[in-house]
């Protein structure tokens, strides 16, 4: 069963779904910018899967073969209703780059695009168990007649647009609106993204990447012009750590500066048995996958709304919360040796439920050591005003839970998609997290930042200027969250040497 949506429809709710950026897509729309008709959908998991477990993978001998017989077996894969039902009317498509004809064509492209992924991920790691999960969700668009195609981001450092057509020709007036339209959906977006248009009847979005740094190019008037063999590869280092939050699925990377999963995203009171294998599963692979990088794995903080029981309280008065949890970590630390398993202790509401929490934990052999750090996530104002008393209580971390400190601090309830834009509100955090950050700095305690408002340009400025340890990022933000704190440091180098 595939999940298909309207790009129009598409809001914050839909992320964990479709993914942020074909999210910020249908933003764009609501915000009257020209985006092209169509719709987001996402994979057809169960088939592939079930079609994958028919085959061998385990010999490098019958590898290709294998692989050439799923093609074929996945290619038979039936339309489904719901796309039918969505694009049946359609008669011509736009999708990774190129037109389909009809629903049946294009129904094989989405296909091949997922098939693409799968065989990177065999090639890679071999056959593991949810090799099909959290495949990238696609947006199609809805042509009538295409005449061009191009690429578009804001180059920062030359403070230009730079467009790069792909496919038909692209008339100046076009390619000016483009310029136009690429600058202020940076600002609506508040951070730069790379934008992929078309010319159908007048200039139309058809989807928004990550932004990656580009190499010098000529410049050309206010728009620099160029082709694609002018494009050259550049992996962008930051001194700050990228930590992937592999809460849900694992990845195919082979250098991870730090891991962090959030246990509340895996582990469900209402089966749990299964959920706590899969908890097990993620904590272990990843702690085995990438043994030089800490595994940061935050206590389940089910939470049921502001103000609720949740957190380290409900830890300590749920047992069957807590104790699964123990044991996961016992499993991976002391059956399995893997010390570079660390512990995040979430959404605490004074220093006597650290403590607290401190000594279920250490009851259970989990005590802070050498070896085992405990991280201590910074949710609520009080946690920053009483900064000092935590740190003598004894911790080695603070995780700022950024969303819910500015839900605290600008009194909304984040849970509220209505009053979503009090998130950008940010001058106030800034300035509450200062004098806290100073006193982590005199104490030597290393702070990474969480939440969606981490890559708010403001936000991201402060964090870098302040010495921020580390970020926690999605999978899909990852390389596009390395560029930009690649371009924010820098910005700050050239100003502290102007």
């Amino acid at each position: 069963m595939i999940e298909v949506l309207p790009i129009r429809l598409l809001t914050d709710q839909d992320t964990l779904i479709f993914g942020s950026l074909n999210v910020a897509l249908g933003k764009l729309e609501r915000l009257g910018f020209p985006v092209a008709p169509g719709i987001a959908l996402t994979p057809p998991n169960l088939k592939l899967k079930t079609t994958l477990e028919n085959f061998d993978f385990g010999s490098k001998e019958v590898f290709q073969q294998s692989l050439t017989l799923v093609s074929k077996e996945i290619s038979n894969i039936p339309v489904p209703e719901v796309l039918m039902r969505e694009a049946g009317k359609q008669k011509l498509f736009f999708l990774n780059n190129s037109k389909a004809k009809g629903v049946k064509a294009l129904w094989l492209v989405l296909l091949n695009v997922w098939l693409d992924q799968i065989k990177e991920r065999l090639w890679s790691s071999g056959f593991y168990p949810g090799i099909t999960d959290n495949l990238d969700p696609q947006v199609v668009t809805f042509l009538k007649k295409l005449e061009s195609f191009s690429i578009s981001y804001e180059d920062s450092f030359q403070d230009d647009v730079v467009v790069s057509n792909k496919l038909g020709k692209i008339h100046p007036a076009d390619l000016k609106k483009i310029v136009e339209l690429t600058e202020l959906a940076n600002k609506k977006l508040f951070i730069p993204n790379e934008y992929e248009w078309v010319v159908d009847r007048g200039v139309k979005l058809v989807g928004i990447k990550p932004y990656t740094s580009s190499p010098a190019v000529m410049n050309f008037s206010s728009v620099i012009l160029k082709t694609e063999k002018d494009v050259t590869s550049d992996k962008s280092k930051s001194a700050v750590k990228i930590f992937f939050d592999l809460s849900i699925g694992l990845t195919v990377e082979k250098q991870l500066d730090g891991v962090y999963i959030a246990s509340e995203k895996i582990f469900d009171l209402n089966r749990p048995h299964e959920s706590f294998d899969k908890l097990v599963f993620q904590l272990v692979e990843s702690a085995i996958s990438f043994p030089d990088a800490p595994v940061l794995l935050k206590l389940a903080d089910m939470s049921e709304g502001m103000g609720k029981v949740r957190g380290s309280l409900r830890l300590l008065h749920q047992q069957s919360l807590l104790s699964p949890l123990v044991e996961a970590l016992d499993f991976a630390r002391h059956k399995k040796g893997l010390n570079n398993v660390h512990i995040v202790i979430p959404f605490v509401r004074g220093v006597s439920e650290l403590l607290q929490i401190k000594r279920e934990l250490a009851a259970k052999k989990l005590m802070r050591k050498a070896s085992l750090q405990y991280w201590m996530e910074a949710a609520i104002p009080e946690n920053i005003i009483n900064l000092e008393d935590y740190l003598l209580v004894g911790i080695d971390g603070i995780v700022l839970n950024l969303d819910e400190l500015i839900a605290h601090l600008n009194g909304f309830d984040p849970a509220e998609a209505e009053l979503s834009g009090y998130k950008n509100e940010v001058e106030g955090l800034i300035k509450f997290l200062e004098d806290g950050i100073r006193l982590l700095h005199k104490s030597k305690i290393p702070f990474i930042a969480s939440g969606s408002i981490c890559i708010n340009q403001k936000v991201l400025e402060f964090l870098v200027e302040k010495g921020v340890y580390g970020l926690v990022v999605e999978r899909f933000e990852a390389h596009s969250a390395k560029d930009l704190l690649n371009q924010v440091e820098k910005r700050m180098i050239l100003r502290k040497t102007a």
